[in-house]
């Protein structure tokens, strides 16, 4: 990798988002090896540890290309990886959010923190005129969340997810 690239993208009070190292391998299994934690994300599969190694592999590829991407997010206070998330490219699309919390740590406000952290980013430091996130219509959680931070329900393609989307004030004026 290059000198330059990010150890970190940002911090927020609880949390520190940084890209994917190839040791996250296992944290990335257990998150997304239990059925709660996947039952929204691509279909409800459970993650391998092939899937794993290549989801760490082509995140960092991307984070290398662009600069940003998708990637661990760290608990400070402990150094554990609580959870995954970031910017995904769907072909054709604008950047969406994506992210999901081992279910331990459920209910730890570290949702709201974190989508919060990604839309600081995504707005002030990437100047992204809209960040968009597809929600499964039962995940009453993340719409909540996305609501509070901006996000507008439109009109989607997918019978089985919303789309919701956060335009930036100087995308608006």
């Amino acid at each position: 990798m290059p000198s330059d690239f990010p150890n970190e993208f940002f911090r927020t009070e609880r949390l520190l988002f940084r890209p994917f190292l190839t040791e996250d391998e296992d944290a990335l299994v257990a998150i997304l090896g239990v059925p709660e934690t996947v039952q929204y994300v691509d279909g409800g599969e459970l993650l391998s540890r092939e899937q794993a190694a290549l989801w760490i592999e082509k995140s960092r590829e991307n984070v290398q290309r662009f600069g940003w991407g998708t990637g661990a997010v760290v608990e400070i206070g402990t150094g554990n990886v609580v959870g995954w998330g970031g910017y995904a490219r769907p072909e054709g699309a604008p950047e969406e959010i994506i992210y999901g919390f081992a279910i331990e740590h459920w209910g730890k406000g570290f949702g709201p923190e974190f989508v919060a952290g990604l839309v600081a980013y995504g707005t002030d430091v990437l100047n992204l005129p809209e960040l968009r996130a597809t929600v499964h219509p039962d995940n009453a959680r993340s719409v909540k969340i996305l609501e509070q931070q901006g996000f507008v329900r439109e009109e989607s393609r997918h019978p089985d997810s919303h789309l919701f989307v956060r335009r930036s004030p100087a995308a608006e004026g």
